[in-house]
């Protein structure tokens, strides 16, 4: 298993960014509805800032310097879903926080991607295979779970197992339905990572 290592708390730093504007939904459910978005269809800057206004129902204007990370988040995303994967982070808290809530950010993120792969209209387009029904499955089933702060030693072992597993689902989805995939559509026989 591959650990995931941050070199910056991004989930902190957007939290701290969006905050003040009255988002209502948390970094990691962004990250989540940008990645789900861009593993469906392609997405300018003038959308994606339409997107984030409307997903995170903002009760405030962006500043400049906001929009200007947004726009770099979207940049950077798309650069991260491309590469070889090891640039790829999931926005989740860092490991002072309590499982609960890593768990609650873990849930948001894959509410996030369900909600922009679902907007992104890669259903509408044809039958999905088996593992992808199977993949978005186990996103809804993430949705679902509850953290608990009593079981740290299981508990950290197996977020850490699930988090990659998100982490490496989401880039084999982009990979077979981004907007580099040939024909932005795989063969039934598509394998995920």
């Amino acid at each position: 298993m591959t650990e995931i290592v941050r070199t910056e708390n991004e989930f902190d730093r957007w939290d701290e960014l969006l905050d003040p504007l009255g988002a209502v939904n948390s970094p990691a459910e962004l990250q989540g509805m940008l990645c789900g978005r861009l593993c469906g269809s392609p997405l300018n800057e003038a959308d994606w800032l339409r997107l984030v206004d409307d997903f995170m129902a903002l009760t405030e204007t962006p500043d400049t310097a906001t929009v200007d990370a947004l726009i770099k988040l979207l940049k950077d995303t798309k650069d991260q879903l491309q590469g070889d994967g090891f640039s790829f982070v999931l926005f989740l808290p860092d490991d002072e926080q309590g499982m609960s809530e890593r768990v609650e950010a873990l849930s948001q993120w894959c509410h996030g991607f369900l909600s922009g792969f679902g907007s992104a209209g890669v259903v509408e387009r044809g039958t999905l295979p088996q593992e992808v029904n199977e993949t978005l499955g186990d996103f809804a089933a993430i949705v679902q779970v509850e953290g608990d702060d009593n079981d740290a030693a299981s508990g950290e072992a197996d977020f850490l197992e699930i988090a990659e597993y998100v982490r490496l689902a989401a880039l084999g989805l982009f990979e077979a339905y981004g907007e580099s995939a040939p024909d932005r559509k795989p063969e039934n026989n598509a394998t995920l990572h």
